[in-house]
């Protein structure tokens, strides 16, 4: 393809001596869709085809427990134990293949990561002890017959996943579990055959390779491996450069290069938003230039243009991507074909990880709601084709409702009352290293431009404008919210303003110029937290005065996000914490009075004063529909405060189940 956009992208490949159609892997990851017992279920089938359908070259499954009476790490996470598993796995299987993809089944055991409650005698077991500094015993070193017992079990896992079909077979040697946690010298403190030196901890994933190598013969197996644990007495690069050869000597066809270590260095593992894209790609061409096997490099590469350059510049063989296929399935196609600008991009928001580790909670996707949902039917409007469709407020939920409803066969109109669309997105889109958000904000744009979707600016709706034409099928209120108002004294003043004014980039109704004295911002909610930065790096000195203890900053925050902000606070030197206070006055000339905790008072002398105690629902236009009888549904934070995705979810179940009452479903092919 001399004229293709992406030409190493779309090159054949082989593994060992498999041909592999593109250089595209699918991450494993683990979605929460299987059983309770550990078997495959119609919703896997649906989700791993929807994938393989989108052009990817090589499908990785999720992990595969190889003794969950010892070593499950997520309560709905598969096993391969029994013969009686095979048959689930095989419909994966043939679900991957016939879309055109290969299928790769990833080994694992948790080791001291497995889940206690899961575990036949709610201990987990590790290389070594592992105890609290109080000598709380958390994980059980293994005897030798343990030991050999588990190489055994990642032999007959293997020689399952062959009677189902798989085509090759990974490893998962990273991130903590039990083969790399042999392997890394933090975990390991063994002085016998299984431990001590660095060939010694090597033992136990040597005989691993080695007796999966005898289950699956020929196919390729692939070792997943931590470049770096950015761990104190951890695995390093350098360490690694090492171990890597010995690896592929073992008898490994290719390495899959992740980083870091699930207990320590989470955010490297799984990253926030505000980690730079292809910052791992150094670590994968370490690794790449002491092996004579095929590297795949995983993590932070979201745009076809990266991987194009990751190949081309000889940093990875293959590309891994594992959040981009959750937010596009058609990722691969649509990079092969020249459609950049139509992938819907992840920005590393990380609502897939919120929503996975609730209790029993499904893999998904903020920005695409089919994610965990692929048996759902399409939304057709049915017997309501052509009708009028209504949608006021244009933030991410109302610009992603127009959408579907346009999809959906509505003739739909967007309403909102700003001249520009983006609402709470652009407010959440300002701070620093947030800026990945602006990659969905620029994506719904261009679905907009593309859609008959008619988009009205400045149109402050009113009830005798629905009245105008024909009668809506349904009005879709995504209005937002707006600030919450302590019952403060001297509120009203001049110098005290909404937080979200400076988000949104209202300089006109928020004008700060740097002076000697600090900006307050009263909040340390995420929101506030976020704004104390925003200032911080325009140059203004800031008191974050906060009414909870400092370590609950951001609490509602996701929970590896909120870690880096916390930290990055913490650190920064414009950026005053006062926690465990609450605003008593203000005054008009800038003089704050403070109450703490303890009862004792201060005074602060500030410029301006930024509330940031949060939003409520803006309920101005809801009673007046209601009352005229209006189909209305209220979506995002109009209904209540939440997430971007959150909106985008009430707007994908609104006209589901709009659709769902117009006309019978045609429920996608299982």
């Amino acid at each position: 393809m001399p004229d293709a956009p992406y030409p190493h992208l779309f090159q054949e490949i082989l593994l060992r001596n498999l041909r592999i159609p593109n250089r595209t892997v699918m991450a494993p990851m683990s979605t929460n869709l299987g059983s309770q017992e550990g078997f495959v279920t119609p919703e896997q089938v649906a989700f791993y085809r929807e994938r393989a359908s989108g052009g990817t070259g090589m499908i990785i499954v999720e992990f595969c427990c190889v003794e969950g009476a010892t070593g499950r790490s997520e309560h709905r996470q598969l096993t391969l134990e029994s013969p009686a598993q095979v048959a689930g796995h095989q419909r994966l299987v043939e679900a991957i293949t016939s879309a055109g993809s290969v299928a790769c089944l990833q080994l694992q055991h948790g080791g001291r990561g497995a889940k206690r409650d899961l575990l036949a005698d709610g201990m987990p077991i590790a290389p070594s002890d592992v105890a609290t500094r109080s000598g709380r015993l958390m994980a059980r070193g293994m005897d030798d017959a343990e030991v050999e017992r588990l190489v055994e079990a990642f032999g007959r896992a293997a020689e399952l996943g062959v009677q189902a079909g798989y085509q090759a077979v990974e490893l998962h040697g990273a991130h903590g579990y039990l083969l790399t946690s042999f392997l890394s010298p933090y975990s390991n403190q063994r002085t016998d055959r299984w431990g001590g030196d660095e060939e010694r901890r090597l033992e136990f994933p040597r005989r691993v390779i080695q007796r999966v190598r005898q289950s699956i013969g020929d196919r390729p197996l692939i070792f997943r491996l931590s470049a770096d644990e950015f761990t104190p007495d951890g695995l390093s690069i350098e360490d690694m450069e090492r171990i890597a050869p010995k690896l592929a000597a073992a008898g490994v066809d290719a390495l899959h290069v992740s980083i870091g270590l699930g207990w320590t260095s989470f955010d490297k593992v799984i990253e926030p938003m505000s980690t730079p894209e292809g910052w791992r790609l150094p670590y994968s061409r370490r690794i790449r230039a002491v092996v004579d096997v095929p590297v795949i490099t995983v993590g932070q590469i979201r745009w076809p243009e990266t991987a194009e350059r990751a190949i081309r510049e000889g940093d990875a063989d293959m590309i891994a991507l594992g959040r981009p296929l959750l937010a596009d399935p058609q990722w691969a196609n649509k990079a092969r074909l020249g459609e950049r600008d139509g992938i819907r991009p992840c920005t590393s928001c990380n609502y897939c990880v919120a929503i996975s580790s609730a209790a029993d909670g499904a893999i998904g996707c903020a920005e695409n709601p089919r994610t965990g949902h692929e048996l759902d039917s399409l939304p057709e409007a049915g017997n309501l084709r052509g009708q009028r469709a209504i949608v006021i407020g244009g933030g991410p939920g109302g610009m992603a409702a127009a959408l579907m409803l346009q999809q959906a066969g509505f003739a739909t109109e967007l309403h909102e009352s700003r001249s520009v669309l983006g609402g709470g997105l652009i407010a959440s889109a300002a701070p620093p290293f947030k800026d990945k958000l602006t990659w969905y904000l620029d994506y719904l744009h261009r679905q907009l431009e593309h859609s008959n979707v008619s988009v009205r600016l400045d149109s402050r709706i009113e009830l005798v404008d629905l009245d105008a034409g024909a009668k809506p099928a349904i009005v879709m209120l995504a209005t937002g919210g707006h600030a919450i108002r302590m019952p403060i004294d001297g509120a009203d003043n001049p110098i005290v303003r909404d937080a979200y004014d400076l988000l949104m980039g209202d300089s006109a109704r928020l004008p700060l110029a740097v002076g000697e004295k600090p900006v307050l911002v009263y909040g340390g909610g995420e929101t506030g937290c976020e704004t104390a930065e925003l200032l911080s790096e325009q140059g203004h000195e800031v008191v974050l005065v906060s009414r909870s203890p400092a370590e609950q900053l951001a609490r509602s925050a996701e929970v590896i996000y909120r870690g880096v902000l916390k930290q990055r606070l913490l650190n920064n030197p414009r950026i005053r914490i006062q926690d465990n206070a609450s605003i008593e006055r203000i005054d008009a000339d800038g003089a704050v009075l403070l109450r703490h905790q303890d009862g004792s008072s201060s005074e602060l002398q500030t410029s301006a004063v930024l509330i940031a105690q949060g939003r409520r629902p803006d309920e101005s236009l809801l009673r007046g529909l209601l009352e005229a009888q209006l189909p209305v549904t209220v979506i995002g934070d109009a209904r209540r405060g939440g997430r971007i995705g959150d909106a985008v979810h009430d707007a994908y179940r609104a006209v589901h189940s709009l659709c769902a009452s117009a006309a019978p479903l045609r429920p996608l092919a299982c």
